[in-house]
């Protein structure tokens, strides 16, 4: 059994949800013919992402952070490590994109 640290663990975690995206954005009926219908669908999906992360990023500097159990710190450490996330989930979409068979 392999000793994974907590940001290898994070990486994982966030490499899976970059792909989890993806094939949504693949294969999901609805999403799938909104998002295949845009001629620059890379550019969509990282600004679908950084509007995801930006709103995290938000509540994290709200009073509600602690009842949603939101573990990112309004701080610039804490908006390093948004980059840090928003930039694997893009990589590991860009990645399934060009993995995945076209339609």
């Amino acid at each position: 059994m392999s000793n994974i640290t907590a940001p290898e663990l994070v990486t994982i975690i966030l490499g899976i949800v970059g792909v989890v995206l993806q094939l949504l954005y693949r294969y999901a009926p609805k999403l799938s013919d909104w998002y295949q219908s845009r001629p620059n669908k890379g550019l969509w999906a990282l600004g679908l992402d950084a509007i995801v992360g930006a709103a995290y990023y938000g509540l994290s500097c709200t009073s509600y952070a602690a009842q949603w159990k939101i573990a990112l710190s309004c701080t610039q450490d804490g908006l390093f490590v948004l980059i840090n996330a928003i930039y694997i989930i893009a990589l590991t979409q860009q990645l399934t994109f060009v993995i995945l068979p076209k339609k």
